[in-house]
């Protein structure tokens, strides 16, 4: 009996700290006082690539969370750290995740004594972001990194910037200050918390990291604006070739078409397929559409020499040594300046 009854005992203690381990996890600290507060602090470590075409880019975060859980106080111990799944979390998630990002650091929560519960985390993958390339290559853009907590909803809890460790005045975030993108020129960057409303009346906590970058155009300059302007100019020296060279003239004046349309080919990897026209289609299109022009020209100078119209042959070339040029520089005015 006396068995029995040291049995039953160890049966109900164990069903006691199982019930207190569920309410642990399941129930938010202090309920009943409103919402839980969340400090976030978070560090971009790296940014290794924006990729236009495929609308992302990737990144290296750390997280750090603080919370407090009265439930957890231990005056007369020390700090200790226990399992993530064993105590109640924000559960943060990365809304703009590309696939599964493992998180590289343990999942175990730092708990003090005064039941201050800190978790850190580093996070490095690809993350999604809608870009509008109108303005390519002449663009800038606002890229986020953005957590959302699945636990509550945001009337149930806010997350607020945390200051740095170590005795930096730094609230919020912040990140590095070389980053391994060579194309590109960091702007700006902010940290806030924000409210995730992915469907109906259904608002979700989140804090997120926002930095604004623009693209080098010295790359675009030299590798694309420099070869299609020496593409364009070739076309234009059938106008300083003697009119009896009609072989001469149709060959440069095609040629020159074919390798533009090998350019843009090149050109066409470097953006995803979009519904609409950018700056740099403008300036292809436009730059194709003289060179067409001069081909219409040097068949005309051809006909009409052939026809024994030789004077009106000359005033095309005369118009066409000037014009083109003249067209093209505008075209490219347009593209520097907008």
């Amino acid at each position: 009996e006396a068995t029995e009854k040291v049995r039953e005992k160890v049966v109900d203690e164990a069903e006691k700290k199982a019930a207190e381990k569920a309410e642990l996890k399941a129930k938010r600290p202090d309920e009943w006082r409103g919402p839980t507060t969340v400090h976030f602090f978070l560090y971009v470590l790296d940014i290794d690539e924006i990729d236009g075409a495929k609308q992302s880019f990737s990144a290296n975060v750390y997280v750090r969370l603080r919370w407090t859980d009265k439930r957890l106080v231990d005056p007369d111990g020390a700090t200790r750290q226990m399992p993530l799944e064993e105590v109640w979390n924000p559960q943060v998630l990365l809304v703009n995740r590309v696939g599964i990002l493992p998180a590289a650091l343990p999942k175990v929560v730092e708990v003090k004594p005064d039941g201050t519960v800190q978790y850190r985390q580093r996070y490095t993958g690809q993350l999604s972001q809608p870009l509008n390339l109108s303005e390519f290559p002449m663009d800038k853009h606002t890229f986020t990194i953005q957590f959302m907590s699945t636990a509550d909803t945001a009337d149930q809890l806010e997350f607020v910037p945390d200051v740095a460790m170590g005795g930096q005045h730094i609230v919020g975030g912040g990140i590095a200050s070389e980053l391994s993108l060579p194309d590109w020129k960091m702007l700006s960057h902010e940290v806030l918390p924000l409210a995730y409303n992915p469907i109906g009346d259904l608002y979700l906590p989140c804090f997120a990291f926002r930095f604004e970058a623009k693209r080098y155009r010295a790359y675009y300059l030299w590798q694309v604006l420099l070869p299609l302007a020496v593409v364009v100019a070739m076309s234009w020296a059938p106008f300083w070739v003697e009119r009896s060279n009609v072989g001469v003239r149709l060959g440069v004046a095609t040629s020159s078409i074919l390798t533009l349309i090998a350019l843009r080919f090149v050109l066409a990897g470097l953006l995803p397929r979009l519904p609409y026209m950018t700056r740099m289609d403008h300036f292809t299109v436009g730059s194709t559409l003289l060179l067409f022009l001069a081909l219409i020209a040097v068949v005309s100078t051809a006909y009409l020499s052939g026809n024994h119209r030789e004077a009106q042959a000359q005033r095309i070339d005369l118009w066409a040594r000037f014009a083109f040029p003249a067209a093209f520089l505008l075209l490219v005015g347009w593209f520097l300046i907008g």
